[in-house]
Formats: structure tokens, sequence, C-alpha cells
């Protein structure tokens, strides 16, 4: 560990720390402050007007709200397939990738670029593919699979589908490049020593590759779980832009937690101390769900 004798260095690192210290407090802490105390008010978000003192009443409200709890299930839908597919599909193709076959920087190109991408494109060329008349619906429509055409963003059943298949495509190439980083830091001689020994390639990736890629794995798997429970731009996008333009999609069966605060807050409603408090919420989910994984990673890398 450096260790800092002089006070010059002191403050020589102070300098160097303070416009991020002072970035991070202006955008993230005094906001995170005024959320949780506009949380426990009942307040319409407009300068000048009276700002109520409610306690914890909303907190009681939004377990009460439909909507509410509603967001709340299909957010635990997204996270779940989230987990399932994020992590599985980006190992396989980091898997696949670090064997170094022909044409494997295209490749990785390839599945690195969705992650570029700003969010708001993704969601709207999403939504154009989707669309009655977009390229998904043609397709089907030229290989004579007309029976499979349908309306996927009206449709309750499969409007689900379309924004977790879109958040499952945007993120792989992500998580694939962290894992194959992972995997090129495994030292070649632990290959070569499980080769002598007789172990095929599935006990390999099995007994070695999987054991030591843990780390990074649970790391995926929190970030991937962070980023399910604050999805927003893409279904709002590929949904306001829709015929159906209801907030949370058919039936509101795509709302999400983020989507969910940002009506109350700013949207259909002025309540900005609610939407506070269902962001508040949303907050705490965090970061048991960060606390919670950080446990595991040190518990394993204890290990």
């Amino acid at each position: 560990m450096l260790k800092i004798k002089k006070k010059r260095d002191i403050l020589t690192v102070l300098v160097f720390l303070l416009p991020a210290v002072i970035i991070y407090t202006v955008f993230q802490i005094i906001p995170l402050v005024q959320s949780g105390y506009f949380s426990v008010t009942n307040w319409n978000g407009i300068a000048g007007s009276a700002i109520e003192f409610v306690g914890l009443e909303n907190f009681k409200t939004i377990f009460r709200s439909p909507d509410f709890l509603l967001a709340l299930r299909n957010m635990f839908k997204m996270v779940v397939f989230s987990v399932l597919f994020h992590t599985p599909i980006a190992l396989l193709l980091a898997v696949a990738l670090n064997t170094r076959c022909r044409g494997f920087r295209f490749f990785k190109a390839m599945y690195f670029v969705p992650t570029v991408f700003p969010l708001s494109a993704v969601g709207l060329m999403w939504y154009f593919i989707f669309m009655p008349t977009g390229a998904v619906n043609a397709f089907l429509d030229a290989v004579g699979l007309q029976n499979l055409v349908t309306p996927w963003l009206v449709n309750e059943g499969t409007a689900m589908n379309s924004i977790i298949f879109v958040n499952v495509w945007a993120g792989i190439g992500y998580y694939m490049v962290i894992l194959l980083a992972g995997l090129t830091s495994i030292p070649e001689d632990v290959y070569e020593a499980a080769a002598i020994d007789g172990a095929g390639p599935v006990k390999t990736f099995f007994k070695i590759t999987l054991p030591l890629l843990k780390p990074i794995t649970i790391f995926i798997v929190i970030t991937s779980l962070i980023y399910a429970l604050q999805l927003f731009d893409e279904p709002n996008l590929m949904f306001n832009v829709s015929t159906t333009s209801v907030i949370g999609g058919p039936d509101r069966s795509c709302l999400t937690m983020v989507w969910n605060f940002y009506d109350v807050a700013f949207g259909s409603t002025a309540r900005l101390g609610y939407g506070s408090a269902v962001a508040t919420t949303l907050f705490i989910i965090i970061v048991i769900t960060s606390l919670v994984g950080m446990k595991l990673m040190n518990k394993k890398e204890g290990k």
C-alpha cells in the first residue's frame, strides 16, 4: 500500500480528489438526501408550493398501490430472466472466442457493438423492428410463417418477452468482454496440467474454468441485477412511440419500478413526495442486493 509521508503529497492527493468529490456530492449525495427528505412529505414538486410532512404515509401507500405491486412483480420477472440469460450466454460466447477461432476479432466486435449504442437508440431501433410492419413480422411473412406474425408490442403476452429480449441483447456484449478478460488471465499451465492428467474439455470447463471465474461471475450477476432493477429507457421508448401510448405498455405488463416513479412524480400525476418514496424503496432494494452480492463475492474469494 502506498504511504503518504509529506504534507505536500497529501495536499497534492486532495487537489486531485477534490473535483471528483465535488461532482459526486452535487450529483449523487445531495439528490439522495433530498429524495429521502421528500419521501416523507406531500409535495407536488413546484417551487414555492407547500411541503407537508406526512411521515411514513407515502411508504404505506406505495405497498397498497396496484401499480407499484405490479411494477415490483414485473421487476422480479426481468431480474430473473436477465440473470438466467445474461450470464450463461455471455460465458458461452467468451469461451468460444477465447479459443481464438477464425474471425474471432470480428465476432468479438460484433457482439460488443450493442453495448456502445445509446439506450435511446436501442429502444427506438427495436420499436421499429417489433412494430406490426417491422422487420420481425416481415421476415416471418417472407419465410411462410404467417401464423406467427403478431403485434409484438401490443399483446400483453409478447410485450414483456420483447423487453426481456432487448435487455439481454443490449447487455451480453459487455458481460462477454468482462468474462473474456477473466479467461485470458487464467494461466495456460493450469490447462496443460489438466490435459496431462487426462481431463477432457468438458471436465476442464467445469472443474477449472468455472471455479476460477467465480468472482467475475458473481460480479456479473450483481451488475445484471442492478441493471434490470433500473430498467427504464428501452421500455419507455418502445411503448411511448407505439400505438398503445400507455404507461407500462399493454395492461401495464411492462411497467418497471423506475417507470412507475417517473409516472407518479413527473407524468400522469405531480406527486414528487410519493415518487421520492418509490425511488427510495428502489434504492433500498438495490443496496440490499449489492451488499448480499458483495458478501457472497468476499466469501468465495476467502475460500
